[in-house]
């Protein structure tokens, strides 16, 4: 194995303060005290359109707390049959995005996919709703949420050079 590699864990709906992130919170504990390196925890989150967790900063920050780096390994906002607009969409991944960018253990965030066409949600392979949460539509064209993210990125310096 590699000496240099990371070890993370990821779990789904544990992004806010909840159950699970509390659970997620004790084990991540549990192994540090017991001298597992573990160096970092991924959130998977699809959320809906204005529902983005309130808990997220306080939560990331305890994971800080241990030592830990963190992101978001699987984000989507979700636009349910036209529940939303999407130039909320684009200020919702907006705001998840400035939370990253000025967390200090942030070190990224990962989309659910590249279009809707292939992702679990957007498909319906579940059954429920079919929901837009990607930055492409089914003709690879980018949706608002991309350009303010892609022009969100092309004014942020770190030391000193754009990202």
């Amino acid at each position: 194995a590699d000496p240099n590699a990371k070890l993370s864990i990821e779990e789904y709906g544990a992004e806010d303060l909840n159950v699970k992130s509390d659970a997620l919170y004790d084990l991540a504990q549990t192994l540090k005290n017991n001298g597992v390196p573990l160096d970092g925890i991924g959130f998977e989150g699809h959320v809906n359109t204005a529902q983005i967790p309130t808990g997220i900063m306080s939560n990331t920050q305890r994971f800080e707390g241990l030592d830990l780096d963190w992101a978001y390994t699987q984000i989507g906002v979700r636009i349910v049959n036209g529940s939303a607009t999407p130039g909320r969409q684009a200020e919702d991944y907006w705001a998840v995005l400035v939370f990253c960018l000025y967390s200090p253990r942030c070190v990224g965030i990962l989309t659910s996919g590249i279009t809707d066409l292939t992702t679990i949600e957007g498909m319906g392979i579940w059954g429920g709703p079919q929901w837009t949460e990607t930055f492409f539509d089914a003709n690879y064209v980018p949706v608002i949420a991309y350009n303010v993210m892609a022009n969100s990125l092309s004014t942020v310096t770190v030391n000193g050079n754009y990202i």
